[in-house]
């Protein structure tokens, strides 16, 4: 439907609001309030929601045509996101949502929602409140609501949960999600501490094989003579010390999955009996002529370049080109800066509720540290640096004070990258600051609530520090300047 200056306003009563509305608060005066509204004056049947999951279960259910999303509900427990994420999907965004919160923010209290509703009412909701929205010419059902801002791409397994907010990250987990299921060898390329086994776990729980074994050879910490009897196993007699016959990983592991890692340090000889096993599944326990079916899925990681040590002569090349097919890099930690400040939060909760632990707030200067290190150790080390921290925290408060002193000296000695050459010292801590209110709303899935809890300031200060540094839109819907 399209209108031009010229066109008469459209009518108010029944037709942006449709006959049926779904009104989602906990609120029982407001739900009766503009239910009335709704009746009197709309002709539009309205009925409620108690929390934002109860309003998804009634819009599969019921034919609705009009919503309203009390934001006031957003806390910690409970985010409007999925909600909003449903009706942006729903019919092709043409249902209205009306967003309503507390009177004296404005529309900047809606910045999580600004992308998916189409209106704005404030609490206690007055009847010409509901009349202007009716009114405005945006607010019908051709409304074409652009999409939710981009979250975390998160894969969620048994005993995984994997989240990230860089997109080379987010092609490789679609690529790995959609290999998880199909029978063939999956090469894992990353840095030391990328998170390579925890991705070969994933694999196993998202694939067939998930009710089976999951084993795992580290051959760089074995001694070369002892890689093949721990993969295909022995008999007894065998060598020196084989005193009794031992039953190789690979048998072990039956229908299950096997990841190798660091398989650049294999042999040749032992790289060529691991292609054999790759094309046909048959191997032979050291010192035994019995051949052996393997029907064990093989995940191989390494922490170097193959290409590299098989140009140097170090790595078969049939081996090296069988396996690089499926191959995929795991960026490290460095290059994923996205990605720290939601992993310390994540670790802070993890490691609060594993020693039972109470930390009410994270210093922006506890943050400030990890994201200039470079973390060379990548995700192993920063875990374990939350895990030291939240372990020596006394004050129920997260600062540098917290941080090994290596890690703090480190972080004294890096250089000033070129974006931040010449800066002031307030415009490099204005910078930071920014960067992880950015990523800590993120984090949290713009949930203004949880995001200050996180960072130990209250929802107002968590406010002045947004629109300080232009992060809430204005009603033109444009950045509003931080100068």
């Amino acid at each position: 439907m399209e209108l031009n200056p010229s066109s008469p306003a459209p009518s108010i009563s029944g037709v942006q609001f449709g006959d049926s509305a779904l009104i989602v608060s906990s609120d029982g005066q407001l739900v009766q309030d503009l239910t009335g509204i709704l009746r009197d004056d709309h002709d539009c049947a309205a009925q409620s929601a108690p929390s934002y999951h109860h309003a998804e279960h009634q819009l599969r259910a019921e034919r609705l045509e009009s919503v309203f999303i009390d934001l006031r509900m957003d806390s910690v427990d409970q985010s409007p996101v999925p909600l909003l994420q449903h009706l942006s999907r729903r019919r092709g965004n043409r249902i209205p949502v009306i967003a309503i919160a507390e009177r004296g923010y404005g529309r900047e209290w809606a910045g999580l929602a600004d992308s998916a509703v189409h209106g704005h009412l404030e609490a206690p909701i007055q009847a010409s409140q509901v009349t202007k929205i009716a009114a405005d010419r945006q607010v019908l059902h051709s409304f074409q609501a652009p999409p939710l801002p981009a979250h975390p791409r998160a894969v969620e397994t048994s005993s995984i949960s994997f989240r990230t907010y860089t997109s080379d990250m987010y092609a490789m987990l679609d690529q790995l999600v959609m290999m998880a299921s199909h029978d063939v060898t999956l090469l894992l390329i990353g840095e030391t501490g990328t998170g390579k086994s925890t991705i070969a776990r994933m694999i196993h729980e998202l694939s067939p094989r998930r009710n089976e074994m999951f084993l795992t050879v580290a051959s760089g910490a074995l001694p070369p003579d002892l890689i093949e009897s721990e993969l295909f196993g022995h008999v007894k007699g065998a060598f020196t010390s084989a005193d009794r016959t031992k039953m190789g990983k690979f048998e072990a592991a039956h229908s299950g999955s096997l990841l190798l890692d660091e398989i650049d340090t294999l042999h040749p000889d032992q790289q060529a009996k691991l292609l054999r096993v790759i094309e046909t599944g048959e191997f032979e326990p050291v010192g035994s002529n019995e051949t052996i079916q393997s029907r064990t899925r093989l995940i191989v990681a390494s922490n170097v370049d193959l290409h590299e040590r098989m140009e140097q002569g170090e790595f078969r090349p049939d081996l090296y080109y069988r396996l690089n097919v499926l191959e995929f890099y795991i960026p490290p930690l460095r290059e994923r800066p996205a990605d720290v400040v939601p992993l310390t939060l994540s670790f802070v909760h993890e490691f609060c509720s594993q020693h039972n632990i109470q930390i009410r707030r994270i210093h922006p200067e506890f943050l400030i540290v990890l994201k200039r290190h470079t973390w060379p150790g990548n995700i192993r080390e920063l875990k374990n640096h939350v895990r030291r921290a939240v372990l020596f925290c006394r004050t129920g408060e997260l600062t540098p004070n917290d941080l090994a002193l290596n890690l703090l000296k480190h972080d004294s000695d890096q250089p000033a990258n070129g974006t931040m050459l010449g800066s002031t010292l307030s415009e490099k801590v204005a910078r930071t600051e920014r960067e992880i209110l950015e990523e800590a709303l993120k984090a949290h899935d713009s949930n203004r609530t949880a995001t200050a809890r996180a960072l130990g300031i209250s929802r107002v200060g968590l406010y002045k520090k947004m629109k300080k540094y232009g992060m809430i839109e204005s009603r033109n819907g444009r950045k509003r300047s931080s100068k």
